[in-house]
């Protein structure tokens, strides 16, 4: 390693930070670089380069698990932009000129990241990957700036005043270089451009450089023509000795290798290129940040406290990567020769068409009796032994899923992550998998937003010292806000950066993949809880309207507390503000005539609520008059419609009454005739057929009389006006339709039933006895 108190050499001079640099160089070639050349070879599948997996051929089948594990890794760690958060220190409610600061530098910080070319994106993917692969990831940040030269006081023309007589000589036009761009840039470092001094921790680093690839007019308008020529010869020489193979194809055509060195000792910033005699450029703490570096701590992989150079992930699990390309290489050997194949005797040439003819085909044989003396088909052919190859393939197969295990237990990839849980088990079960299975992994997680969030601390300090307050205000666009009367002292607070670190934190809320409901569903509890909170205190206003000042200010103070919510605090304080301005005294008399209006005020709205209520009441009453019209009205038509049915129905019971007279007639006729033969039995017979007739007409009369009865009932009944009081069920009439079936019945039973009668008469020894005759 180089001696940094060389006495051949100016510290801080050309040669010796070139000296410095090629053995920094060659030092992480030989720990850490070749190696990442590698890998990223591996992850890539380019068999060319590779070098890590030897043991097998360039042309065996792999299996690229590890393309595979950096995609997940790299969808858990930055799957999507990072969301700035930058808050108040303490959250202090009162604080307003740090809340519309902090509202300010979160508005440009993204800006800056969520737009489509974002560059800090960019550089911070591209970071995650390096440190996903070769093992470290860098960006660096720098302060850009564009000026122009623009007339600030027109020409002016000679001039004479008559009044004085004085002659005011001609001016010339006074221009001024003015910025009309400002930006903070984000760029990317290749992780074989970042260079650090040898360290065991990040904290006894003290100077870092970066390469840059200058293209040639970027690089003569920074240093000049006269630099350019210097070296340009010298590229040629590098060119042929096979230096730079490490870049694309064509990549250096155009194109100036620079250093640029931040050392934090001299506090100055040097720009070195290999080839010149002198420093190109030497700078004065060209950000005068408080940390000196222009870029954050590295996204190292693994490394310990012995040494600061990096090692790669894939280097930890390295032999299972290649135990796993060895089995699948002999898995697909395996498949290739696991296919049916065998001998069979030459003079049976029919039999090669067993497997090359269609399917469900016969086969025919010339000489079929020699086949069946040797045996028939089995003896024929003899196939190739696919069980032993089957066998063997089938524990190669078990054997890769044991070290995919082992490989997914060295990288901390769980089955959860992968998608790969079992159906039968719980969402509870789940959950617990995901949480223990990924603590590894947090650390991970971890270690990126510390990076990101350093990152965009650097690029904050760099808008507090260098931007002006125009660029300020005009980016992050708080004049269209609720906040607009405090940006003026907020653009002081970011601008002295040395007090606002105190009063504003700056970080990052999320890195992994959005939850695009969040914030919805945040603002959706907020708004619940403080509706629940505002209807429950407008009991305690209503009784003491002092307490209103009190209550918007615990709505501030929970408000406070949830992110987006700067410009709602705003509001909230001219509330307050307005809800605490002491109530104007008023005079005795005043408030007493006030008392009186009030009084009266409210006399007259109790009379006119009477009247309305009045009025409702009258219109209530007519609407049930109406209606009990029209009841009325319908009972009446029903009555009738009754009346007309029993009618019709009466009408009906006297055709049969006087058909059944009519048969009765008949039959009185038949008895007189029938007389005639038996005068006796005649009569009685007669006698029978008057009382069955007038039995008839007694029951026909006494129907029809209740009939009419009935319906008289029920008509007197449907006129009458409901009691409110009686609360007895109404009793219902017996039936019509069953009463008139009762009577018929019973005529019916006396017509066809014979009639008997008791006479006295003497036997045979003159005893007198009562006998039954018909």
């Amino acid at each position: 390693m180089a001696d940094y108190d060389d006495k051949t050499q100016a510290p801080y001079s050309q040669k010796w930070w070139v000296q410095l640099l090629d053995e920094v160089e060659k030092e992480m070639d030989k720990k850490w670089r070749d190696s990442g050349d590698r890998i990223v070879a591996r992850y890539l599948d380019d068999r060319s380069g590779d070098q890590v997996t030897m043991a097998i051929s360039e042309n065996a089948a792999r299996y690229n698990i590890f393309w595979a594990n950096v995609q997940i890794m790299k969808s858990a760690l930055y799957a999507t932009p990072p969301k700035p958060g930058v808050t108040r220190q303490n959250g202090d409610s009162k604080d307003d000129v740090a809340r519309t600061a902090a509202l300010m530098l979160e508005r440009m910080l993204t800006i800056d990241v969520n737009k489509d070319t974002s560059e800090m994106h960019a550089a911070f993917k591209h970071g995650v990957e390096d440190r996903l692969i070769p093992g470290m990831g860098q960006v660096w940040l720098r302060y850009d700036v564009e000026t122009a030269v623009r007339e600030v006081q027109p020409a002016t023309s000679e001039t004479y005043d008559p009044m004085t007589g004085m002659i005011t000589p001609a001016q010339p036009a006074i221009s001024k270089e003015v910025i009309v761009k400002e930006s903070a840039p984000c760029d990317y470092v290749h992780w074989r451009d970042f260079l650090w001094s040898p360290a065991r921790t990040w904290e006894e680093v003290w100077w870092v450089a970066r390469r840059v690839w200058m293209k040639k007019k970027a690089f003569i308008t920074r240093f000049g023509q006269e630099k350019y020529d210097e070296l340009k010869g010298n590229y040629e020489t590098d060119r042929k000795k096979g230096l730079g193979n490490d870049l694309p194809k064509g990549f250096a055509k155009g194109r100036v290798e620079v250093f640029e060195c931040w050392c934090e000792d001299t506090n100055k910033a040097y720009f070195i290129n290999r080839h010149c005699d002198n420093v190109l450029e030497e700078v004065d703490d060209p950000l005068k940040l408080d940390d000196f570096f222009p870029c954050p701590k590295p996204l190292f992989a693994t490394h310990t406290t012995s040494n600061l150079y990096p090692r790669a992930d894939f280097t930890m699990c390295q032999d299972q990567y290649m135990e796993l390309d060895i089995l699948n290489d002999r898995i697909t050997t395996l498949t290739r020769a696991l296919r049916v194949v065998g001998v069979y005797d030459k003079q049976q040439a029919e039999l090669s068409k067993l497997l090359t003819g269609p399917e469900f085909a016969m086969v025919p044989v010339d000489n079929w009796s020699m086949l069946a003396e040797k045996g028939g088909l089995k003896n024929s052919v003899d196939w190739f032994p696919v069980e032993q190859v089957a066998a063997v393939l089938e524990k190669l197969m078990v054997q890769r899923q044991a070290v995919i295990g082992q490989i997914y237990e060295l990288t901390s990839i769980s089955d959860i992550m992968r998608g790969a849980s079992n159906a039968r088990e719980t969402a509870k079960a789940q959950t617990l998998k995901a949480q223990y299975s990924s603590v590894r992994l947090q650390l991970t997680q971890q270690d990126v937003a510390r990076w990101v969030t350093h990152a965009m601390r650097i690029k904050s300090e760099i808008i507090g010292r260098h931007f002006q307050p125009s660029t300020i205000i005009a980016q992050s666009q708080i004049e269209m806000t609720d906040s607009a009367k405090y940006a003026q002292a907020a653009v002081e607070l970011i601008k002295n950066f040395d007090a606002a670190e105190y009063r504003i934190e700056v970080g990052e809320e999320t890195l992994s993949i959005a939850d695009y409901t969040a914030e919805r569903e945040q603002r959706t509890e907020y708004l619940t809880a403080v509706g629940q909170f505002l209807s429950q205190a407008g009991q305690i206003v209503q009784g003491n309207a002092d307490a209103m000042p009190f209550l918007l200010k615990m709505v501030q103070w929970v408000t406070a507390s949830f992110r987006s919510s700067s410009d709602i605090e705003t509001v909230l304080d001219e509330a307050i503000a307005q809800a605490s301005q002491p109530k104007p005294q008023q005079d005795p008399a005043a408030a007493e005539m006030a008392k009186e209006q009030a009084r009266a005020a409210g006399q007259a709205q109790l009379e006119q609520t009477k009247s309305q209520f009045t009025m409702q009441l009258e219109g209530a009453k007519s609407q049930a008059q109406a209606q009990l019209v029209d009841v009325q009205e319908q009972n009446k038509m029903a009555i009738v419609q009754m009346q007309t049915e029993s009618a019709e129905r009466i009408a009906a019971m006297n055709n049969e009454a006087k058909m059944m007279v009519e048969q009765l007639k008949a039959e009185l006729t038949q008895g007189i005739n029938d007389a005639k033969l038996s005068s006796e039995q005649g009569k009685q017979q007669m006698t029978l057929m008057l009382e069955r007739m007038r039995t008839v007409q007694d029951a026909l009369m006494k129907g029809r009389d209740h009939q009419n009865s009935m319906e008289l009932a029920e008509f007197d009944a449907a006129n009458q006006p409901e009691s409110e009081e009686s609360e007895e069920p109404e009793e219902k009439g017996p039936d019509k339709d069953a009463m008139l079936i009762e009577v018929l019945g019973k005529l019916a039973d006396s017509i066809g039933k014979p009639r008997t009668k008791r006479v006295k008469s003497r036997d045979a020894a003159g005893n007198i006895m009562e006998v039954e005759e018909s």
